[in-house]
């Protein structure tokens, strides 16, 4: 049999509370995970909050436990289900009585002082609670009940603005980097950026020995997994390094419950799929989405809207994301939470073959890397590289453009599969990663790239163009124009008042911004000078007054180029916009942004997408080459990632499938949390540039079997009507 991390794909959590224990109907649940037919639970068990009998009695009780072994309980009823176990854990802080047996335990500040959380006390992660006593905590619950792996809720310790100074640390610190640690937290400093490395180290280095410890103790596959949050540019200020946690491991827990203010539901498609690329495509990620209320206000015990969760657990499944459903308590008042997504549930467990072993069709590479949002983002990472990413991405799942997120280490792991790399804002590239660009060029493969990239080195310091931007015939100065930032929404204030003059109109760059000389910009350029075969197709214009009207006209323009485009020798298409224009999408969701990274995207892609999607409003779309062997095993695809499905050739041997899956996001422009209606839209079409794709596609919703039609010269699929989702099959000849 399969390990558990390989086989287990539909999971369910009930975080317990401290009333639990003599308020809840464990029977209520057992019968919830009948319906739901979930495979594995997520169990509170110790740390912040033990829910068993410790022999650690200075391990704080929930404070309705009194002399029940309530773990054991929903061990127990777990396992007579025929679930996974896993033990949830929450290692962070702990209570006073703890701190008061071991106080070399505990983070300090520059005082001596001890560092508290939510009047609990944080313990080190250099020191005893998290090398001694957790691993003891694994062990006893391993020895007594056996789960198949643990969860760790809190397992990072303290943030990037917190520096512990306890002896731990300044031990290890010295030892390992040569000096004291810095005096406080300032980018400025080189020694508190070595400060920040460490840290990232120190956390990779805990994630490897906790799981040498469960797998000691409860055998191999006995696994500890921290929960990790899927945004390589916000994590909370948590020293996640996401590529170096996940590039080894065979599952991954990720705590990234819902939308956040500044994405919108095609997020979680995103999320699947960088998480799975970073590790092993076909790895299982699976996803705590929550069931309560989260908008701009928070209420746990009351449910969720439902088209809110829906939304953000169907894209999930879009890009590959196992559904794990989460409830706050187990108390019943609010029953509405209960039938939000059970029919989803049994729509997966029946279909789930579908959702298992897939290789993304898409030829497009968006890039990404943790350095560039820690060390040139420092405090304002949003702002300086989230937004660049995101506007992107944003962009193209709008456009109905599938793309793979990969890491910057990656371009030569999945580049076979790929004909253009986006590059946005990517402003610190490695030696190796920027030796892959231009490799890349000189394959002569398509390139877009965005203000920035590649200008700044490891630690975040200005270094100017290197051989990439003389690849590409460019010259790159230190001087910018416009601004950074949101600005003022003031009309006696014009500093973002500036635009992109369109001097080269018939160029297909702009096809979707026709009958207009001027585009709105109110960003950030970097002055350039072109030398090569790159030629500019827009320039900047500078500020002028916007109030009152008499005096809004333009003063000057500057020359300076906003977007270059052409080809290489090699024959790569390059576009590059010194203009941030991705940032600005992202930030202020300006219909003509998307409309022109639309029009770059495919120039620079020469429109050769295998699937693509055009609908009357938002489609995200994901499309994915399913292998198929006799026995419903696994099969090695042609880039050497596995797969696997169902069915047979003519042969006896393997089926090649290809399967789209569309959800609908008309309408979902609102407030956070609050979307409450599913907006049927259509007519939806899905063009096909996959030369084997048979005759017809057929709905795994509906059944329904739709022919495919040619339309010039392109295979076209068309549904007249989209509810929440579609998923279609088209064998492959």
């Amino acid at each position: 049999m399969e390990p558990w991390y390989q086989r287990t794909f539909l999971w369910g959590q009930v975080n317990l509370t401290e009333d639990d224990p003599v308020r809840c109907d464990l029977s209520f649940w057992q019968d919830y995970w009948k319906k739901t037919g979930v495979e594995g639970v997520i169990i509170n068990c110790g740390g912040i909050v033990s829910y068993y009998r410790s022999r650690f009695s200075y391990q704080y009780k929930a404070q309705g436990l009194g002399e029940q072994d309530y773990f054991g309980l929903w061990n127990q009823a777990a396992r007579e289900a025929g679930l996974t176990v896993i033990a949830r854990m929450d290692i962070n802080c702990t209570t006073k009585e703890m701190y008061d047996r071991y106080p070399e335990w505990y983070c300090r500040d520059r005082e001596g002082r001890p560092i508290l959380s939510q009047g609990r006390y944080m313990a080190c992660v250099n020191g005893g609670y998290y090398q001694e006593f957790i691993p003891e905590v694994f062990r006893e619950i391993i020895e007594k009940y056996h789960p198949d792996g643990f969860a760790d809720n809190s397992w990072a310790g303290p943030g990037i603005k917190t520096i512990c100074y306890c002896e731990n640390c300044r031990k290890l610190f010295l030892e390992e980097c040569g000096c004291s640690l810095p005096e406080k937290a300032d980018w400025e400093d080189p020694v508190y950026r070595k400060w920040v490395s460490w840290s990232y180290a120190t956390r990779v280095r805990n994630w490897k020995y906790f799981n040498q410890v469960t797998s000691d103790c409860g055998g191999e596959d006995c696994k500890w997994f921290g929960m990790l949050n899927a945004d390589p540019f916000s994590t909370g200020g948590r020293f996640y390094d996401i590529k170096k946690l996940v590039q080894d491991a065979p599952f991954i827990f990720c705590d990234h419950q819902s939308r956040d203010r500044s994405s919108g539901f095609a997020q979680n498609s995103l999320n699947g799929a960088l998480l799975r690329l970073a590790a092993d495509e076909n790895i299982i990620v699976a996803e705590s989405m929550a069931h309560y209320y989260k908008g701009e206000r928070t209420f746990r015990l009351s449910a969720g809207q439902r088209q809110e969760v829906r939304k953000w657990m169907l894209t999930g499944l879009g890009g590959g994301i196992a559904p794990w459903f989460h409830f706050v308590g187990g108390g019943t008042q609010d029953k509405r939470k209960f039938s939000i997504s059970r029919d989803l549930y049994r729509f997966v467990g029946e279909n789930k073959k579908w959702f298992r072993n897939r290789t993304n069709t898409a030829n497009v590479g968006v890039v990404w890397n943790q350095e560039s949002a820690i060390y040139y983002g420092r405090d304002r990472a949003e702002e300086r590289s989230a937004a660049s990413f995101k506007g992107m991405t944003e962009s193209l799942s709008r456009a109905g453009i599938p793309f793979l997120p990969i890491h910057a280490d990656d371009i030569g792991k999945y580049g076979e599969r790929l004909q253009l790399l986006i590059l946005p804002n990517l402003a610190i590239l490695s030696e190796s990663q920027e030796a892959a660009v231009r490799e890349w060029l000189k394959q002569g493969k398509d390139l877009l790239l965005t203000s920035d990239t590649g200008l700044y080195d490891a630690q975040g310091e200005w270094k100017g163009a290197g051989a990439l931007y003389e690849d590409m015939g460019l010259r790159v100065c230190g001087k910018e124009e416009g601004i950074t930032g949101s600005g003022e929404d003031n009309w006696m204030v014009h500093d973002s008042h500036t635009y992109l003059e369109i001097t080269q109109p018939g160029h297909p760059v702009f096809k979707y911004t026709p009958d207009t000389q001027l585009l709105p910009f109110g960003g950030r350029l970097r002055v350039t000078e072109n030398a090569g075969a790159l030629q500019p197709l827009g320039s900047y214009i500078p500020a002028f007054p916007i109030y009152p009207p008499e005096f809004s006209w333009i003063r000057e323009k500057s020359g300076e180029a906003a977007v270059y485009a052409g080809e290489l020798e090699s024959g790569s298409r390059v576009v590059y916009f010194p203009a941030d224009i991705d940032r600005c999408y992202a930030r202020y969701h300006i219909p003509d942004h998307r409309r022109l990274l639309e029009g770059a995207v495919r120039w620079a892609g020469r429109e050769s997408f295998p699937v693509s999607v055009e609908a009357p409003a938002h489609v995200n779309c994901n499309a994915y080459r399913h292998f198929c062997r006799e026995d419903g095993g696994q099969e090695e695809s042609k880039d050497g990632s596995r797969s696997s499905g169902q069915g047979r050739d003519r042969e006896g041997g393997k089926t090649d499938c290809l399967l789209i899956h569309l959800v609908n996001l008309a309408g979902c422009d609102v407030p956070l949390g609050a979307l409450e209606a599913n907006l049927p839209i259509g007519p939806v079409r899905i063009t096909l540039r996959v030369p084997e794709a048979g005759e017809e596609a057929v709905s795994l919703i509906s059944g329904e079997h739709i022919r495919i039609t040619e339309e010039n010269g392109e295979r076209v699929i068309l549904l007249s009507r989209l509810e929440e989702q579609e998923l279609l099959t088209v064998s492959l000849n």
